[in-house]
């Protein structure tokens, strides 16, 4: 579930970094929201100190933050609950150009499981 939500994250904010110096901008403020096949959803939100939260369905939350590998890679790390002692950063390539109001289908890394995106203003 981690590695979905992170990289549906990472798909999710996506205007191309090239074209904008942060590329996240459109999701600060915002509230990205993803439905997994099963119909369950959680809501991210992502803000500008380069911190993250993530809303489970389960009434869990979990925080971190993120960094920039290069242009179009960010790396997302688990702080909160504390992550296991061997964990590493998800890092996920940024693509794509969504913005407020968009909804959208990703593939997720496993190349079989397809998820609901969506970004909607405010929190």
């Amino acid at each position: 579930m981690k590695r979905i939500a992170l990289a549906a994250l990472a798909a999710v904010i996506l205007p191309v970094a090239a074209a904008q110096a942060d590329p996240f901008a459109v999701a600060y403020g915002n509230t990205v929201t993803q439905t997994l096949p099963d119909g369950r959803k959680t809501t991210i939100y992502i803000n500008a100190d380069k911190t993250w939260e993530r809303h489970n369905t389960d009434g869990t939350t979990v925080k971190g933050t993120y960094s920039w590998k290069d242009a179009t890679h960010a790396c997302f790390v688990m702080t909160d609950p504390p992550p296991p002692g061997n964990a590493q950063a998800d890092c996920n390539e940024i693509k794509g150009d969504h913005k407020v109001g968009d909804t959208w289908t990703e593939t997720m890394p496993d190349g079989k499981t397809s998820i609901t995106m969506a970004i909607t203003a405010g929190r």
